[in-house]
């Protein structure tokens, strides 16, 4: 079903998950950076079960705002520019082939094919959307992948990147993800790049693209060191990158543990994304937290009388462009002169607790699907419950408890 950010989209997990085929992970293709973020906002609409691709309404402010600015009339242009450029972007994919002759497999040159990523890029001024559909040859890279022959990440870390290369060697370290090492050849990597003929001087390359993309990448769960592998001219020919072992991304359904205002955020229908970007802004003091839970209300009223059309869009803009502001603070003064004239007895706090055997064994399930976070039970637990704020108290009866105040 289409993810369609102008009607009622369904709620996305928070740590939502993105997810292409290896050998489009190892393709060779270059995207702008406002085209890597599109890219990426589309991947977070396919679901598991789509068969086939679909048409995706995809808010301005979610490609453009990402850094927490609002968009400009420079934007806007750069969209339009790069709409025309997207729909002519192709992507140069290889596959090994091989052919016996007397018994023996011999190596042949690799079959390859350039294939246009998108059926159309196109901007609608009316919706202040992006209009866009994968082209269907891209269909076997991105859909119903069930062969373990593919790369997911999750989408909150890759929204932390700002580099088009950063989020490409994000994803070719993703890929060997639980190894902890990939030693890629400099030539393979600028191929993969598309950036073959260029930086022809090394520490420009170094400089330009992998001291960025490890700045960048150390702002997430893959940071990393590189060793420079030299030839016997004492050129550099490869690259190690050593990084901490990731393994197999899972949001846990027992621990939903989102603040009040992504709670909100996901009972609207806003997009992962788009939690994301609004984060952001409550990060760096743009927005309060409170305006949130706010906005969600006053849109829902708005929209149960038909005076806007999408919750979910309604909510994000009014959010990022503080439409709602002034009316919030006003509202906070009423409430807190109400505040004022009550007697102060504090509501009784909400705990949310999970039995401690109940935690054991969703680890030995997690543990055998080598999802857990931790090598050790005492780990998982550390990681999982004690640092969002769980301590663990034993009842009257003996039973042992994880509890956390709501």
């Amino acid at each position: 079903m289409q993810v369609d950010l102008f009607s009622h989209e369904a709620p996305e997990p928070v740590s939502k998950l993105v997810v292409q085929r290896n050998d489009l992970v190892n393709a060779r293709f270059a995207l702008t950076t406002l085209e890597m973020r599109l890219f990426m906002a589309m991947l977070a609409r396919i679901n598991r079960e789509d068969t086939e691709f679909h048409e995706l309404r995809i808010p301005v402010t979610e490609v453009v705002a990402v850094s927490g600015r609002r968009p400009s009339s420079n934007d806007y242009q750069q969209l339009k520019d790069m709409c025309a450029l997207l729909a002519s972007r192709v992507l140069y994919i290889e596959r090994p082939s091989k052919k016996k002759r007397a018994g023996k497999t011999l190596e042949e040159a690799p079959s390859f094919s350039n294939t246009p990523l998108m059926a159309y890029a196109d901007y609608s001024s009316e919706e202040r959307a992006l209009v866009v559909r994968f082209n269907d040859r891209v269909r076997e890279h991105l859909l119903q992948l069930n062969d373990g022959n593919f790369t997911q990440a999750q989408l909150m870390q890759l929204l932390k990147l700002k580099s088009a290369h950063s989020y490409r060697i994000y994803w070719l370290l993703k890929q060997y993800g639980s190894f902890g090492t990939r030693t890629i050849s400099v030539d393979e990597l600028k191929r993969v790049l598309d950036l073959e003929g260029q930086y022809k001087q090394f520490p420009l390359f170094r400089l330009r693209v992998l001291d960025r993309a490890q700045h960048e990448l150390s702002q997430t769960n893959l940071a990393f060191e590189y060793e420079l592998l030299r030839g016997k001219n004492n050129s550099v020919e490869e690259i190690r990158f050593r990084f901490a072992p990731v393994t197999s991304e899972v949001l846990l359904p027992s621990l939903p543990a989102t603040t009040e205002w992504q709670k909100a955020l996901l009972e609207a229908g806003v997009s992962a994304s788009s939690i994301a970007t609004i984060g952001e802004l409550i990060d760096k003091g743009e927005v309060e937290a409170g305006y949130v839970p706010y906005v969600v209300q006053q849109q829902r009223a708005k929209n149960s009388q038909g005076k806007i059309k999408s919750l979910a869009g309604a909510v994000f803009t009014a959010i990022t462009k503080g439409h709602l502001v002034e009316e919030y603070r006003k509202a906070l003064q009423q409430r807190q002169k109400a505040t004022a004239r009550k007697p102060t007895t504090a509501p009784p706090a909400q705990v949310i607790r999970y039995r401690l055997q109940e935690a054991r064994e969703a680890f030995d399930v997690l543990q055998r699907k080598n999802s857990a976070k931790g090598a050790t039970f005492e780990e998982h637990l550390e990681l999982v419950y004690l640092s969002q704020g769980f301590c663990q108290k034993q009842d009257a009866q003996g039973v042992a408890w994880l509890l956390k105040e709501a």
